[in-house]
């Protein structure tokens, strides 16, 4: 009877809907193991016949607007566009919004682990949304700068890091999946940097399992999971003699027990890893045909059957580059004109048969109108591949930094610059012929000196939402320049000094840079207005204790920006 119940239990189990079964949890579907941004599905190949199962643009913004990588269940699509996330079902239909804290910055690479997501916003904050019932869980702690890493998740704890405009502050962070509390936050102090484009993994080792991730100092972390201890550090500038900085995720491989990254200066790493959470071997390999051509990449390598897909852009001409990951050695370059490659390549394994040499389709996006999706074929054989255009969209063309994710039945998601998530899958060509909201460049495409150099393409348009200046449609029909209104931004680069007094409080001294435009910085503490003040620096007396302090940039009383929140404890 026991075993009957026991039965029972288990095929009721199996029965209940599950809507959060994830298909791809993250960018790149990154989870640490082997196999990363592979998808095993019958993905679109014929070019004839392949077009938008449907697409939707989340925000009527004019101009570049970005959304977030999406989280894809079996039953659900979550993306975010500017301050707001959204459910869809499979064909595009908006099941429910959530208004979030703050805007995502120019990529917001959110995670999941099937219950939950952690999305990386403005300010250095992580917000965690229930993907059942859509309601906020909790927010972290505001870290500062902007959230432009990618989210990784591994045994209830969540690692995200953050980065200011130019790349030369910032933090990586750990905190709780269960309540948002931090856990450790880390700086390298003699060579600080932002954490920028970049993405963490966990290394499972014999004598202590280890957290990696690189910056834009160029140099390796090898930290612990759960407290703040760092096991090693290695600056790759020393294995090339060329300083990079590292914009891009780590890729584990089982077959070479290795894993994998890029610098931006174009060169491709093999990393073997100590018991002890040390960096053993490392080697590497230029993407580039000769030292003295110019070479970026902000590429996350791909690895399958003993080939490693990456992209980059080389000599004025953007390229994907076939690598054996067993020599390190190049198998061969495809190029196409002069789009820069930005994405990471999703190799569909789905056509892979011992007969055909493990054939295999590697897709990807370029920095370029009209912002489409692009591959070649590859097989363990193939010594050369051209590159074919699969989908261009007609009515939505913009540029794109984003890469490709996937679903079980092989379609392929995107957007690209023009705020366009678009779902494409064979059999859907005749769909991209429906009148669709063109992009328009902004009357303003000024760039702010606080905007990241990335979030600018090559047209000079900011594609950051959150720092776009929008023109009045009006003053656009009548053919008149709209009158620039300017937008306070956050201050920056916060420091906190502090010295005890003789009466026991202590002297805190806080300095920061102004935010772009902001004439003076206001300070607020427990939700009571301090000072606005003119200059950079503001010095108070506090008790011993943990504080919050929020800075805004002030032009006016209705010309504030929002917030950034401090939280530090005086002892």
């Amino acid at each position: 009877m026991k075993r009957i119940l026991c039965l029972l239990l288990i095929v009721t189990l199996f029965l209940i809907p599950c809507s959060s079964v994830s298909a791809w949890t993250s960018f790149r579907n990154e989870e640490g193991r082997s196999e990363a941004n592979t998808i095993h599905a019958a993905t679109p190949i014929n070019t004839n016949t392949t077009g938008p199962r449907w697409k939707k643009r989340f925000s009527q913004s004019m101009g570049s607007v970005m959304n977030s990588t999406p989280v894809i269940t079996e039953k659900n699509i979550y993306i975010v566009s500017k301050n707001v996330l959204y459910k869809t079902d499979k064909e595009g239909t908006i099941l429910t919004t959530l208004q979030l804290c703050a805007s995502m910055n120019s990529m917001c690479h959110m995670a999941s682990d099937g219950k939950s997501l952690y999305i990386p916003l403005g300010g250095g904050l992580l917000q965690c949304v229930d993907m059942d019932t859509m309601t906020l869980v909790w927010t972290s702690e505001s870290f500062g700068g902007q959230s432009l890493t990618t989210v990784y998740i591994h045994n209830g704890l969540v690692y995200a890091g953050t980065t200011n405009g130019d790349g030369s502050e910032g933090c990586y962070y750990c905190v709780r999946a269960e309540d948002g509390k931090t856990r450790w936050s880390y700086q390298n102090e003699t060579f600080p940097c932002g954490y920028y484009w970049s993405g963490a993994v966990s290394a499972t080792l014999p004598a202590e399992d280890c957290l990696l991730f690189g910056g834009d100092n160029g140099i390796l972390v090898s930290h612990s999971l759960t407290s703040d201890q760092v096991y090693d550090t290695l600056d790759l500038s020393s294995i090339t003699g060329s300083k990079g900085k590292i914009r891009a995720g780590i890729t584990y491989d089982a077959a070479s027990n290795a894993f994998y990254t890029t610098s931006n200066n174009g060169y491709l790493y093999q990393i073997r890893m100590g018991e002890n959470g040390n960096f053993d071997m490392v080697n590497s390999v230029f993407l580039g045909d000769s030292a003295d051509k110019t070479v970026n990449c902000t590429s996350t390598p791909t690895i399958y059957n003993s080939r490693i897909y990456v992209c980059s852009y080389f000599d004025n001409a953007g390229r994907i580059s076939v690598i054996d990951a067993g020599t390190m050695h190049t198998v061969y370059t495809a190029t196409t004109g002069t789009a820069d490659i930005k994405s990471s390549p999703l190799v569909s394994t789905g056509y892979a048969t011992e007969e055909n040499h493990r054939r295999v389709y590697v897709y990807f996006t370029q920095n370029t109108l009209p912002g489409g999706i692009y591959y070649i074929e590859d097989s363990s054989v193939a010594e050369s591949a051209e590159i074919k255009t699969l989908y261009e969209p007609k009515n939505n063309p913009q540029f794109c930094l984003q890469s490709l994710a996937a679903d079980t039945e092989g379609t392929l998601y995107y957007s690209n610059d023009s705020g366009t998530f678009f779902a494409v899958h064979e059999g859907f060509a005749a769909n991209d012929i429906l009148p669709s909201p063109s992009p328009t460049t902004p009357a303003d495409s000024s760039v702010s000196p606080n905007m990241p150099a990335d979030s600018i393409n090559k047209t000079g348009t900011n594609t950051d939402p959150s720092l776009s200046l929008k023109p009045d449609n009006k003053d656009l029909a009548s053919g008149v320049s709209p009158k620039k209104k300017l937008r306070p931004g956050k201050p920056s680069r916060i420091k906190i000094k502090k010295k005890k007094n003789h009466n026991g409080k202590y002297k805190v001294t806080l300095s920061w840079k102004k935010g772009n435009h902001s004439k003076k910085t206001q300070i607020k503490i427990k939700g009571k207005k301090l000072k606005t003040v003119s200059g950079s620096k503001y010095t108070l007396s506090l008790k011993k204790g943990v504080h919050t302090i929020l800075l805004y940039g002030y032009i006016s009383p209705s010309q504030k920006s929002s917030a950034v929140r401090i939280r530090f404890r005086v002892s």
